[in-house]
């Protein structure tokens, strides 16, 4: 089962406010400067996302390992 954890939601989040500072870096001159930020913004929303994904694996991984009391 496919779920979502906080890792992925800040992943996303860091990918899409890069993109919407892309996008006024075209219309602003000094955004147009800091250019670079905004691909360490998503570098770093990429790696927020690879790690809510490892997280994920690894949570269900621990659950299906772990003997039922009953």
């Amino acid at each position: 089962m496919l779920r979502i954890n906080t890792e992925i939601i800040t992943g996303i989040a860091l990918i899409f406010l890069a993109t919407l500072f892309m996008y006024g870096s075209l219309f602003f001159r000094a955004w147009a400067l800091i250019l670079i930020v905004d691909y360490v913004l998503i570098a770093i929303g990429g790696g927020f996302i690879a790690l809510g994904v490892w997280t994920l694996r690894n949570y269900e991984k621990e659950r299906t390992e772990k003997p039922s009391h009953h």
